[in-house]
Formats: structure tokens, C-alpha cells, sequence
């Protein structure tokens, strides 16, 4: 087959491998241009995706941070204040007297629930249309609590251990509820004050009077249901403003340590509370704290 090549003469058939090596370099480097040229435009167009995204959801996260920080730092002082004073009976209120004088702990722990619940709501929404996937692990972890406060008072298992009943709803809220309760603070697109929310409460408290309710059903007792989750929440968002949080709310470790050994046998969910963290991916995160939490 080759016969005819080898008998040519040795210029023309050295000027023959020449002509064909070249023209099959000019095809090779045109080819891979061609996949170079591709491949650097995905490249550069999937780190410019990356970049706005990451961009965007710390631009949405910044934009609700100082105000959800201080809403769960609200709630948890409240709950902080709720153990030292469970024994004054503040919440012991029946809905006859619910409005009758000032009721400023009832009152003002209803309003510190719906807030938190708002700002965590508001802040899932704001950057749920946001690639998360690609986020740096710090937003991620934020997200991550994020998601664990919104189901830190939805999550009926997490009461097992006293024998609470998933069927069940008088200790546990819907998640598709809070974002109605949240929204009830709102008024011409302004999260409104405390004085006119107690306005607002006394005149129309038909559609919230499971969140009153919640609350003034807690009693003095280490097994009720309502109080253990509250302080769940309460370990929750001490670790959570560690992390996050100005100094003025952080918990140095020293009341941290009184805390963990006042709950050792006060929390009476201890196997519901560590299967929850482990389902919101916070256990890792809460190791130091549960480790208190479980000295002998």
C-alpha cells in the first residue's frame, strides 16, 4: 500500500511528512483552542456564578443580622429570666385576665416569640432563591441555625422523652404557621413597637391565642413540655451568639458551665435534644456545650 511512498524520491517524500505533520498540528491546535476557548468560558462563567452568589447571600444575610440578633437575644434573656422567676407564677394568668393591668412579662414574652419567629422567617426567605451550595461554611453554618430555630418550636419529637404525642399540637407549633405570626407585627411594611402591639394584642388575640397560651401554660415543674424546649432554645442561641454575636452578647464560658450543670437535671430532653441537633446538622457545633450539659 506504502509502494508507491517509497518509491518517491527522498526530497519529495521528506516534503510530504512535513506537509502532513503540519497541517495535523494546525488541526490539533485549532481543536484545542477550540476546547480551551470552552473550557475557560465555564470556567470564568461558573466562577463569576460563584462569586455573585456568595456575593448576594452575604449582602441578604448583613442586611437581617443586627435585628435577628437582637430579637434571639431578646428571647433568650426572657428565658434566662424565666428560670430565675418561674416560682413568682408571672405567667400563671387565665385568659379572663389576660388584659387586666399591665401583664408586662406575659406581654412582652409574646412579643419577643413573634419578633424572633419574623426575623427568622424573613431571613429564609430573603435567601432561599440564593445558591446556598456553593456559600462559604460560615454562612452555611448560619443558615444552618437558621433552619434550627425556626424547628426548635415545631419539632414534636424532640419532646419524646415526656411522652409527648406527634398527633398532638398543644406544645409544638406548625412551621407554616410562623410566618403568619411573625407577619402580625407588621403595619405599613414596619415591624411595630411594643406599646402598640399590646394595643393590637388586647383588641383582636383570637388568631394568636395559642403563642399566649404557650406561654401561660408554663409551670413550675422540670417536666413541662413548654419549658423544655424553651430552654433547648436557650442553648441554642447561646451558642449561636458566640458565634455570631457582638461581645455585649456572648456567654463566657464561666455562666456557661453554672447553666449547663443547672440544666444536667433540669432538662428532662436531654435524648430528644441531642437527636434534634444531630437531625439540624448542629451537633458537632453544640459538642462543647452538650458535653457540659452531660457531666456526672
Amino acid at each position: 500500500m506504502l509502494n508507491w511512498f517509497n518509491n518517491l524520491d527522498t526530497i519529495l517524500q521528506t516534503a510530504i511528512i512535513s506537509l502532513i505533520t503540519s497541517i495535523t498540528i494546525m488541526v490539533l491546535t485549532w481543536i484545542i483552542g477550540i476546547l480551551k476557548d470552552r473550557y475557560s468560558l465555564n470556567y470564568k462563567l461558573k466562577k463569576e456564578y460563584e462569586f455573585s452568589q456568595r456575593k448576594k447571600l452575604k449582602e441578604e444575610i448583613a442586611k437581617n443580622k443586627m435585628p435577628l440578633l437582637n430579637s434571639i437575644e431578646e428571647l433568650n434573656y426572657r428565658v434566662y429570666n424565666l428560670n430565675i422567676n418561674l416560682n413568682k407564677g408571672w405567667l400563671n394568668i387565665s385568659e379572663h385576665n389576660w388584659f387586666i393591668n399591665e401583664q408586662y412579662f406575659l406581654n412582652s414574652s409574646i412579643y419577643r416569640m413573634l419578633e424572633f419567629w419574623y426575623w427568622i422567617i424573613k431571613t429564609e426567605r430573603d435567601t432561599i432563591s440564593i445558591d446556598s451550595t456553593i456559600a462559604d461554611d460560615e454562612d452555611i453554618l448560619f443558615l444552618t441555625y437558621i433552619k434550627t430555630f425556626k424547628n426548635i418550636f415545631c419539632d414534636a419529637e424532640i419532646l419524646k422523652e415526656l411522652g409527648y404525642n406527634s398527633s398532638q399540637d398543644t406544645n409544638h407549633f406548625f412551621k407554616n404557621d410562623l410566618e403568619t405570626y411573625g407577619n402580625w407585627l407588621i403595619e405599613n411594611d414596619k415591624l411595630i413597637g411594643f406599646e402598640e402591639f399590646k394595643t393590637k394584642l388586647k383588641l383582636n388575640y383570637v388568631g394568636y391565642k395559642k403563642v399566649i397560651e404557650y406561654w401561660t401554660s408554663i409551670k413550675d415543674i422540670d417536666s413541662d413540655k413548654n419549658l423544655n424546649a424553651m430552654r433547648a432554645f436557650h442553648l441554642i442561641s447561646i451558642n449561636f451568639l458566640n458565634k455570631f454575636g457582638h461581645n455585649y452578647q456572648k456567654t463566657n464560658t464561666k455562666k456557661i458551665k453554672i447553666l449547663t450543670k443547672s440544666y444536667n437535671t433540669k432538662l428532662k430532653i436531654k435524648s430528644g435534644f441531642k437527636d434534634f441537633l444531630i437531625k439540624n446538622k448542629l451537633d458537632k457545633e453544640m459538642k462543647y456545650i452538650m458535653k457540659e450539659l452531660n457531666k456526672n
